[in-house]
C-alpha cells in the first residue's frame, strides 16, 4: 500500500545483501517469512535523508524518475486483465528502491553503489485458482537495476530484464515487462486520467509525528494491452492496472502493527483508494485515510470519518499459520451519497511468501452508488498478519 506501505518488505535481507556485497537473489518461493515489514517501516528515521514533512509540487514526467534523496521508493502495479473469452487474471509486478546510505561508497569500481533494488511479481491464474511469484535482489551499479529519466521516452526503472518503461516523452504511456519460470508479463499500459496526488496534494501522512509520511501519487486507470504467459501457455489481454508511486524515509508510528489497504476501479468510471493502519490496541490509525476519483479524473481525500471498513470472513495460511481477513464490506460517505460495497477475493490463497509474507490480490467488488448497481474489480494489500501477539492477526508459529 500505502507501501504504498509495502515498500520494506524485504528491508532486513536487504540490508544483508548490501553488506556481504550479494548482487542478486531470484526466483525464491521460500516456505518461511523473515522480514517483518512493519518493523522495517517504523523506528528511528535514519539521518542524511529527506523526508516528507511538507507539501511539495508535482511535475511530469520528472516526478515518475528516481528520487534518491529519499531513502525509499517503489513503483506498484496491480491490475486485473482477461482474454477475450473472459478468462481471468490478476498481476502484481513491484519495483522498490531502497538506499543503505545517504551519499554513494568511497570507491571508484563500477560495483560501488548506495542503492539496492528488490521486486515482486506475481500472477494470479483465476480459472486455475493458482497463484505464482517470485522476487528478485540486485545492487543498483553494473547495469544490474537502477533508474534512468529521459528526454525522448521519459523514464525507466528496471532488474535486469523486469521492467517498466516509458514510451512517449510525457510518461502517459508505459511497458511493463517480466519473465520467470513458467510466469510472464508483457504489457503496454495508458494512462486514461491524469495522475491523482493522495492525500493532501500529493502528502499522504500516516502518523502524527512529523516525517511520518511519503510522497504518493496514483495512476488509477491505466488501459492494459499485452499477453501473460502461465504454464507455457500465452495468452492476449486486456483490462486495467493501477500504478502507485511513493518515495520518503519514515512511514510508520510505533503503534503500528500492520494495514489493510485497497485499491478499486468501479464500472462507473470512479476509483477508490483507501487504507487503515492497524494498532496495537486493536484501533486504527487516525491519519489512514482514502481518496474518491471521479470519472473526469478530479478527487476529493476521504477522511477516516468518512469510511468504514469491516471483514466479513478470514482465512489461514497454510505456509505461514497467518489469519487473514477474506472479504470485506466498505460504505464511503460522499456529498452525492452513499458507496456500499462487497469484496470478494477471486482466488482465497494470495499470499506472497518469499522473503516475508503478505497478503495482495485480486479482488471482485459489487454493491451500489446512491442506489445505483455497480460492480468493479480491485486490489487488496494486507500486512502485519503474520506477527504473533498482535490485535491485527494470529499466528501459530
Amino acid at each position: 500500500m500505502n507501501r504504498k506501505v509495502s515498500y520494506g518488505i524485504a528491508l532486513v535481507l536487504v540490508m544483508l545483501g548490501a553488506v556481504l556485497g550479494v548482487s542478486q537473489l531470484q526466483g525464491q518461493q521460500s516456505s518461511e517469512y523473515s522480514a517483518d515489514v512493519v518493523a522495517a517501516l517504523g523506528g528511528e528515521p535514519p539521518t542524511g535523508f529527506a523526508r516528507a514533512l511538507e507539501v511539495r509540487p508535482f511535475k511530469f514526467p520528472e516526478d515518475h524518475g528516481a528520487h534518491p534523496e529519499y531513502q525509499t521508493e517503489w513503483w506498484y502495479n496491480t491490475g486485473n486483465l482477461a482474454t477475450a473469452e473472459g478468462r481471468r487474471f490478476g498481476i502484481h509486478f513491484t519495483i522498490f528502491r531502497r538506499a543503505v546510505a545517504p551519499t554513494l561508497p568511497e570507491r571508484s569500481s563500477e560495483w560501488a553503489t548506495n542503492q539496492v533494488y528488490f521486486a515482486d511479481f506475481a500472477v494470479a491464474d483465476i480459472e486455475s485458482n493458482r497463484f505464482i511469484f517470485h522476487e528478485r535482489f540486485a545492487r543498483g551499479a553494473a547495469g544490474l537495476a537502477g533508474t534512468i529519466t529521459d528526454s525522448r521516452k521519459g523514464f525507466a526503472v528496471w532488474i535486469e530484464d523486469w521492467a517498466i518503461t516509458g514510451l512517449d516523452p510525457q510518461g502517459q504511456s508505459f511497458h511493463l515487462r517480466a519473465q520467470q519460470g513458467e510466469i510472464a508479463l508483457d504489457l503496454v499500459v495508458r494512462q486514461t486520467k491524469a495522475p491523482t496526488l493522495q492525500g493532501d496534494q500529493g502528502l499522504s501522512i500516516k502518523n502524527r509525528e512529523p516525517g511520518n509520511a511519503s510522497y504518493y501519487y496514483s495512476l488509477t486507470r491505466n488501459q492494459a494491452q499485452g499477453t501473460i504467459t502461465v504454464g507455457g501457455e500465452t495468452y492476449d489481454v486486456s483490462g486495467y492496472t493501477w500504478l502507485d508511486h511513493e518515495f520518503s524515509t519514515s512511514v510508520l508510528g510505533k503503534d503500528a502493527v500492520g494495514w489493510d489497504w485497497f485499491s478499486i476501479q468501479l464500472d462507473n468510471q470512479r476509483e477508490l483508494m483507501l487504507f487503515n493502519i492497524r494498532l496495537k490496541d486493536g484501533g486504527v490509525e487516525p491519519s489512514s485515510h482514502g481518496t474518491l476519483i471521479e470519472a473526469d479524473g478530479s478527487s476529493r481525500q476521504l477522511h477516516l470519518s468518512d469510511y468504514t471498513l469491516e471483514s466479513t470472513g478470514t482465512w489461514k495460511s497454510p505456509k505461514t499459520g497467518a489469519v487473514y481477513p477474506s472479504g470485506w464490506k466498505l460504505t464511503i460517505n460522499t456529498s452525492t451519497g452513499p458507496i456500499l460495497l462487497e469484496g470478494t477475493p477471486l482466488i482465497v490463497d494470495q499470499e506472497l511468501n518469499t522473503s516475508t509474507a503478505y497478503w495482495e490480490g485480486a479482488t471482485r467488488f459489487v454493491g451500489t452508488d446512491n442506489g445505483i448497481p455497480v460492480s468493479g474489480y480491485g486490489y487488496v494489500e494486507l500486512t502485519g498478519y503474520n506477527r504473533a501477539s498482535t490485535s491485527g492477526g494470529t499466528s501459530d508459529r
